[in-house]
């Protein structure tokens, strides 16, 4: 009988996170019987998860440490023989930890996805405290690795770096379709295209692009910042844009096309404030697009300046505008960072390694815990 693998999260939004368990869910359940339990709500990916055989369970919590909610959980787990429970972000990662000791799960591992992804202190010694009820702690870089070594003082036994992956065959789409997406956006043919492709919230500094683009528009009229993802903060920076006087700034909300999205851009810019290991980055590297990003967190683990994109102080807003117009007006150095790009993401950041990677790490604790 194959282990059975619970996957702990919040829900399901259109997310960098969960389109990544998705790939990689689908590349394990023919080893591991894998499920998704969601301790808020569904989510809009739970449907894709479904379509692709993986279960998808609702066990809402009323808190981190609420006592019905944990035990409805480990009854769950318990009823289920779950042996590995894998949750994600800090509070799955809290409650999934301790309704699966509740539950007497042989293995727990906890996933952490960005820099200081505690709140508050009082989050940072829960977690310290719940590092000795896990197997493991998996960090999507070594960025993140440090963190949680330094602030939370995970054990390094226990910490272990598998970085994001991604499905090549998905950032090659066909010509057609990049043409009826032009057609579709009306895009105008002499338009320089900068892509920020993320959720609208302040961490990921939109407004920095805008102050970039504002000066730029004034050297090169043909620039188009496309504003791609969701969030409650698209009002804020439609009025930050309109305040900046910005003429082509296009915000296009969530989208499922980002593949096709990254074909038509000619730069894609990621000024964030902080990140774990940016999906955006390596999916942009895997497009062929070029790439513009803060230096924080495992940027740097994934872009070597110059070579396979470029990377800029965060919050130096002169250097990021000066970054974009250099590469606007350099075809070749913009064909040169592609082309080196996808080929690293190729070697070091394939969906299959991401999973090979996570399939050993099961099985490892696995035989430990019996």
């Amino acid at each position: 009988m194959k282990p059975r693998v619970a996957r702990i999260v919040s829900y399901l939004p259109v997310g960098g996170v969960e389109k990544r368990l998705l790939a990689v869910l689908k590349r394990l359940k023919d080893e591991f019987d894998v499920e998704v339990i969601c301790i808020h709500s569904r989510g809009k990916l739970a449907p894709l998860f479904e379509e692709a055989g993986i279960p998808v369970t609702v066990i809402p919590f009323k808190g981190r440490l609420h006592p019905v909610s944990l035990y409805k959980l480990a009854s769950y787990l318990r009823k289920n023989r779950v042996d590995i429970v894998h949750t994600h972000m800090y509070r799955p990662n809290i409650s999934g930890t301790l309704a699966a000791r509740l539950a007497k799960v042989p293995v727990v591992i906890s996933n952490v996805h960005n820099v200081d992804h505690w709140d508050t202190p009082r989050q940072t010694l829960m977690d310290r405290l719940f590092h000795t009820l896990r197997d493991s702690i998996i960090a999507v870089s070594h960025a993140v690795r440090n963190d949680i070594l330094k602030k939370s003082k995970a054990p390094p036994e226990k910490t272990v770096v598998i970085y994001n992956g991604i499905n090549m065959e998905d950032f090659s789409p066909k010509e057609e379709d990049i043409f009826w997406l032009r057609r579709s956006l009306k895009l105008p043919r002499e338009a320089f295209v900068v892509s920020l492709i993320a959720r609208l919230v302040p961490a990921k500094s939109h407004k920095n692009l805008f102050k970039a683009v504002s000066h730029i528009e004034k050297i090169s009229k043909n620039i188009l910042a496309l504003i791609v993802g969701g969030g409650g903060y698209r009002s804020e920076l439609e009025k930050v844009a309109k305040e900046l006087g910005l003429e082509r700034v296009w915000f296009l909300g969530e989208r499922s096309d980002v593949p096709l999205l990254l074909k038509i851009t000619n730069l894609s810019v990621l000024p964030s404030s902080k990140e774990g290991f940016s999906n955006v980055i390596l999916e942009s590297m895997a497009a062929g697009t070029p790439v513009v990003a803060s230096e924080v967190g495992g940027a740097r683990e994934a872009i070597e300046p110059f070579h396979t994109g470029v990377l800029v102080k965060y919050g130096d807003v002169e250097s990021l505008q000066a970054v974009i117009l250099g590469l606007l007006g350099s075809p070749r150095n913009r064909i040169s960072i592609k082309t080196k790009a996808r080929k690293m993401v190729e070697k070091r950041f394939s969906i299959e390694e991401m999973a090979a990677q996570t399939k050993r790490l099961y099985l490892d604790l696995l035989g430990k815990a019996r």
